[in-house]
């Protein structure tokens, strides 16, 4: 109602700041609360002229508002006075789900733009609650026969209009139109009308039969205010229309008194060209009056128009007599009960709203907090980690299994195999048909080749063979980790059989034309006859060198086990797991627990037996399809993670690693057109292996000699009583035991008692089969170039095999003493020394050759005088500066000078001055050029005699040498010292430490016990000898060096006056051989520290020793060198070798020695001197006999064009070497390799780590992504309700 306070001035309604400011307060309340308080609805048909009565209420022509069913939400329309805006400005406002739209605007185009994609269905599914859009772009809905252009939605855009010729604040509320047959527009239209609001009913030209408005004004009577527009009232009037329509809402209305239905007919909008529009009749160009005469003039002008049309109605039908007190024409009764709602009770209704919104503060907080709370939760789910956790344990309690366990699962949680072929319990047999006919279906051979060891029928009778002499496990039906095992058994088995291809007489006479080339420029028949026979293996000019195609098909076989294993452990897990699973789900599973607190997942309690894993029989099938749903995508990410990890595993270790760019993508080599892999990262990675032409197997050359024969330390010969003697038990540790009668030393005793029996009654190794003639056989391979092959005896190579695989069982148990502790240790300490010792031995000629080589000393002197910097002169000619050119580097007289030092390095030239003994070297280089124990080292020293060890140590350890002599003598007597370094012996509290373990079981067993007691004596010992060499050697070449520029005068003459980067000639250049020097012995060092670290996890095997390929005889038919060295003579060695294959394996045993400690600490111990020369002198190549048996002529040849019998059964004994060392190279890193598959720590990462099982990408992504925009969308409503309730908290007077 208007009050004393209200004016009109020019038709333009004045309020006073107060009722201004209260209006303003309550639009913003209302808006703040979403439409919850009192507010003025427009409701009516589609088509029945809403929007434009709209414009005409509010006074300008909002003709934004999509026209017929184009208006699919509610639209809030609001004018706002606003004395800063000169020009008019629209503030939008739109939020739906996680979406918020706020912006302003200048133009109704870009209004009516936002209003348009807000309003549509197939752009924006999901801002429409009855639709939702799937990632495959089909529609699903709750009502599947519904389209999108079916589709409404109740949540409104907000539109606020601002400006400062705005008079009063005016809030419309536009309402979809009721649609024919559609429940969706009639829902949203009552649900805005309530008993509070003003509701505004336009009626269209439709017949109450077919329009929708009766059923409004049936739910319109309980409103308190209600107003009834009858548009197009020219047209209905005619039609005597109006007052049925009038009845039938009087009706619908139950007889309200103060229901009127006002009329109006605004006839034609404006459009430029439109024929039937008429000037001073129908519309007018509002927008154009809006630019040009401003807000005023076009309200005042559209209010004249209502005005007008109402007088031309009441003109045209005065004689119909249909305008009464219940029908008016026009528009202003409407506007006024408009003014009059909006300032009835204005401070109550402004009270009654900050209530409202003080209890949605609260309500609202509330939901933050939980909000906050489930996005915290989501981020760092512990029950994703926990499942992950839980999936490693039974993958890994899985891979572990024995068979009745892997039984249970295959019988319990995965399907039952009805036919034995599709069985996950396999022969050895079985696994080679399979990993066939799988290269096969994928293509990956188009024919046999490559797809067996050698070939099958080969195959089959060396597994014979090895079944019935070794105890190999070829008929038995297993799976998992056991599985893996006898692969690698297997492998190891084909590589000690593996025939030899016959050497051609052209490649040996090629060879003896190469002799001489050897490395340090030494006459090296050996490295020739190595070099010889591992390019055998590119026989047929396939290029696949020796020992690759066995890693390849060992390869194709692991893949296919391990495949196998993870698919079958992954089917496990939904039984396994369940309890996790559902844990997972109940995060996962509903986007947000409170909106779908209807339907909540209760976990399953199911037992791994249920028949239905994962279900829940009260839950409801959506639920259920949707947690199968999210199991089967969970399994499915968490096999490709495995079959990921397998393959990096797999990869690595035999591959190789690829390198990588900064992109973290592959490296392509240019010329190769392949990636690159990193050097000697894999066993099958090949020597130049990113060239067109790679060479063999980077770990096979330079040759281990060890591998001719070494011995076993299986069982070492010791006085207990000197043991205790010098132990912390001491001699009366005997007498103790039995003296006390407690149960738990009784225990001991007992324990104690048996090891020391075992330790004298262990089996020497014995042969299980007896002698059969099969033994002595050969077994070759028919080669497509029609090669000839020889090869061992089956007896030499089924002891080679046995060698190689036998376990060492620990006689002792985790009670037992020190004492006997000391000889296990002692045991492996040793093997490991011996196995570092031959690889020494076979390195450091290479390095002493890189040392002295010439072109690589010019190479790195190169690239140090490149970095120097150029002083350029300038000579000023005629006004111009001209640079003068600098010496070239390789005319640079340092280079000169290198050169010189070189050729005296490299010959044999020394100063008398500078010979000394070894003595003399270890008393000029200072105290820490003394090896470990040193004392110790001269007292085995003084015990060789050097008659009987001819070595370039023994041999010349009293003899002065200089240059590289001394050189030599100091790697070989490196050599020496690795092997004869004493032990330091367990304590009680050492002993007591290593008895725990970081492995699933937390007490540690005998093996591991004792590796940790070995790996930490050699890693010391390691450290502290390779200190001393390189304190020796840098000695040594200091001296060398030194001599050689004061000696050679073209040296000194070249370096007189020379300046480099600030330091003399003479200093830069020993300083830049110094630094070459440590690169080079730091680099073999380094290769020397890998292969120690590539004999872990420690093969107990290694104890075993080697098979004498030099002194056994390995094939019947045997040439024998005589001793003139230049006549052989043929004959058989059946004797020998039954005799070999009847005599115990181990039964040579070395004797331990003790040295007496001096009370400061547990004491040492070490391998008799006559156990440390024996495996020293296995180290030395026989370089005589090799000589000799290389330059016989070509006698007794295995065929018509290849060399003679006697040189073929020479290199057969380095083919074997050769594959004995692949064995002992390959089975501690495939053993790694296999703990990495199977270790849970390992698996666990694997998922953690891997893209294929992204947590937020796949499963809680989505859901946090939205649970984080609404915190951010509850925030910003939180502080927009805040702001309002303190912008609206001060109430004025009543008005």
């Amino acid at each position: 109602m208007w009050t004393a306070h209200t004016k009109v001035d020019s038709g333009k309604v004045v309020l006073s700041d107060d009722q201004l400011s209260k209006l303003q307060d309550r639009n913003k309340l209302l808006d703040i609360l979403e439409n919850q308080g009192q507010q003025i609805v427009v409701v009516g048909d589609t088509s029945s002229g809403k929007s434009t009565t709209i414009n005409f209420l509010l006074g300008y022509p909002f003709n934004f508002v999509a026209q017929g069913i184009g208006t699919r939400r509610p639209c809030v329309m609001t004018l706002t006075p606003d004395a800063t805006q000169e020009e008019v400005v629209f503030k939008t406002r739109f939020q739906k789900n996680d979406f918020v739209h706020e912006e302003n605007y200048t133009t109704l185009a870009d209004v009516a733009a936002l209003v348009k994609s807000v309003n549509d269905p197939r752009v924006h599914p999901e801002w429409f609650d009855c639709l939702s859009f799937d990632q495959d772009a089909k529609w699903r809905t709750a009502d599947r026969n519904m389209r999108p252009e079916d589709a409404f939605d109740e949540t409104p855009v907000y539109v606020q209009m601002c400006h400062k010729d705005i008079d009063t604040p005016m809030r419309l509320v536009d309402v979809p139109g009721l649609s024919r047959g559609n429940r969706l527009t009639t829902q949203i239209a009552l649900s805005f009308i309530k008993p509070d609001n003003a509701v505004i009913l336009v009626i269209g030209k439709d017949h109450p039969n077919n329009g929708g408005f009766p059923h409004l004004a049936a739910a319109m009577r309980e409103c308190s205010r209600t107003l009834l527009i009858q548009n197009f009232a020219n047209t209905k009037i005619s039609d005597n229309q109006v007052t049925e329509n009038y009845n039938i809402i009087y009706e619908k209305m139950q007889g309200s008194r103060d229901i009127a239905l006002y009329c109006i007919d605004y006839g034609l909008p404006y459009e430029p060209g439109l024929p039937l529009w008429q000037e001073g009749y129908d519309q007018m160009d509002w927008h154009k009056m809006v630019k040009e005469q401003g807000l005023h003039k076009v309200r005042k002008a559209m209010v004249q128009h209502t005005e007008m049309r109402a007088q031309q109605l009441q003109e045209r039908f005065k004689d119909s007599k249909v305008f009464c007190d219940a029908i008016v024409p026009g528009l202003d009764l409407v506007r006024k009960k408009l003014n009059e709602f909006q300032f009835h009770d204005l401070d109550g209704h402004i009270s009654r709203l900050q209530k409202e919104l003080q209890k949605q503060i609260q309500k609202r907080r509330a939901e933050l907090h939980r909000a906050q709370h489930r996005v915290k939760q989501l981020q760092f789910p512990p029950e994703w980690d926990s499942m992950l956790a839980s999936f490693a344990a039974s993958i890994r309690k899985y891979l572990d299994a024995t068979y009745a366990a892997t039984d249970m699962y295959e019988n319990g949680f995965t399907a039952p195999s009805s036919r034995e072929e599709d069985s996950i319990l396999w022969t050895s047999e079985e696994e080679a048909k399979r990993v066939s006919k799988s290269a096969m279906d994928s293509c990956d051979g188009k024919d046999d080749d490559g797809l067996s060891w050698f070939a099958p029928d080969v195959d089959k009778h060396i597994v014979k063979l090895l079944t019935e002499y070794c105890g190999f496990e070829s008929d038995a039906r297993i799976a998992c980790l056991r599985s893996w095992q006898r692969l690698v058994d297997e492998f190891t088995g084909m590589l000690a059989f593996a025939p030899m291809p016959c050497v051609p007489a052209s490649l040996h006479d090629m060879a003896k034309m190469r002799v001489g080339s050897g490395q340090s420029g030494q006459l090296n028949f050996t490295e020739e006859t190595v070099r010889l026979v591992v390019s055998l293996g590119e026989h047929g000019g396939k290029q696949r060198g020796l020992v690759r195609p066995l890693l390849e098909q060992l390869e194709r076989r692991m893949r296919l086990l391990v495949e196998r294993d993870f698919r079958s452990a992954v089917a496990t897990l939904e039984g396994r797991c369940a309890r996790e699973l559902d844990k997972f789900y109940s995060l996962v599973g509903q986007e947000d627990p409170e909106e779908e607190a209807d339907e909540p997942f209760q976990p399953t309690t199911s037992t791994p037996t249920s028949p239905k894993k994962g279900e829940n029989p009260n839950a409801q099938p959506a639920v259920v399809d949707k947690f199968q749903e999210v199991k089967r995508s969970l399994l499915a990410g968490v096999l490709k993670s495995l079959l990921a990890h397998a393959d990096n595993a797999i990869s690595s270790t035999l591959q190789g690693e690829v390198e990588a760019g900064a992109d973290g993508e592959a490296i392509v080599d240019p010329v190769t057109q392949r990636a690159r892999i990193r050097e000697r990262s894999g066993i099958m990675v090949r020597m130049d292996e990113n060239t067109t032409s790679p060479g063999p197997l980077h770990w096979m050359l330079p040759f281990k000699f060890n591998n001719s024969g070494q011995l076993s330390l299986r069982q070492l010969l010791f006085n207990e009583r000197q043991l205790l003697k010098d132990s912390s038990q001491g001699l009366n540790w005997h007498m103790q035991v039995k003296r006390r009668q407690q149960s738990w030393l009784k225990s001991i005793g007992g324990s104690i008692g048996n090891c020391c029996e075992n330790q004298h009654a262990e089996d020497a190794g014995c042969a299980e089969v007896s002698w059969n003639k099969k033994l002595l056989q050969e077994i070759g391979l028919d080669l497509e170039d029609a090669t000839p092959t020889i090869n061992c005896s089956n007896a030499v190579n089924l002891r080679i095999f046995r060698l190689c695989t036998e376990d060492y069982e620990v006689p002792l148990s985790p009670n037992a003493p020190p004492h006997l502790y000391d000889v296990e240790v002692l045991k492996l300490l040793k093997a490991l020394q011996f196995e570092m010792a031959a690889a020494w031995a076979s390195m450091w000629r290479g390095m002493l050759q890189v040392l002295t080589d010439k072109d690589k000393i010019r190479d790195w002197i190169s690239q140090q005088l490149a970095q120097e910097p150029q002083a350029a002169g300038y000579v000023n000619l005629e006004g111009f500066d001209r640079q003068t050119s600098m010496p070239r580097v390789d005319r640079d007289p340092t280079m000169e000078a290198a050169d010189g030092v070189c050729g005296w390095l490299s010959g044999s030239r020394a100063l008398s001055m500078d010979m000394m003994t070894t003595e003399e070297e270890i008393k000029k280089a200072g105290e820490d050029a003394r090896w470990p124990d040193h004392s110790s080292f001269l007292e085995v020293l003084q015990k060789v005699d050097p008659t009987k060890v001819k070595t370039s140590f023994v041999t010349n350890r009293d003899t002065k040498l200089a240059g590289q002599p001394s050189w030599l003598r100091l790697c070989d007597e490196f050599v020496f010292v690795i092997l004869q370094l004493n032990m330091k012996r367990v304590s009680n509290d050492e002993l007591s430490m290593v008895k725990a373990s970081a492995g699933m079981m937390s007490a540690a067993g005998q093996q591991e016990m004792i590796a940790k007691l070995a790996l930490h004596r050699l890693s010391q010992l390691n450290m502290h000898s390779q200190k001393v060499f390189t304190k020796r050697f840098d000695f040594l070449f200091s001296r060398d060096v030194q001599t050689a520029m004061t000696a050679l005068d073209g040296v000194s003459q070249s370096l007189r006056g020379v300046v480099k980067f600030g330091k003399s000639g003479e200093d830069w250049l020993m300083e830049q051989l110094h630094a070459y020097k440590d690169t080079v012995i730091g680099n073999t060092l380094a290769a020397l520290q890998e292969k120690f670290d590539g004999l872990q996890p420690f093969d107990f095997a290694i104890l075993n020793g080697r098979f004498p390929l030099n002194s056994q005889r390995l094939r019947q038919q045997h040439f024998e060198l005589q001793d003139d060295g230049k006549t052989l003579k043929q004959r058989d060695a059946t004797a020998e070798i039954k005799d070999m294959w009847a005599k115990p394996r181990y039964a040579i045993k070395q004797t331990v020695e003790v040295s007496h400690t001096d009370g400061k600490g547990p004491g040492v111990m070490r391998l008799s001197v006559d156990g440390t020369l024996s495996s020293y002198q296995n180290l030395q190549e026989q370089r005589e006999r090799v000589e000799q048996i290389f330059n016989l002529p070509c006698t007794d040849p295995p065929a018509s064009g290849f060399a003679g019998g006697a040189f073929q059964e020479l290199c057969l004994k380095f083919f074997k070497g050769i594959h004995v060392d692949a064995i002992h190279h390959c089975r501690p890193r495939l053993k790694a390799m296999m703990a990495r598959l199977y270790q849970e720590e390992d698996i666990r990462m694997a998922l953690q780590e891997s893209p294929a099982l992204d947590y937020l990408k796949d499963f809680g992504g989505h859901i946090l992504e939205k649970q984080k925009l609404k915190v951010e969308s509850l925030r910003l409503k939180l502080a927009g309700m805040e702001s309002a309730l303190r912008e609206t908290s001060s109430v004025g007077e009543s008005i």
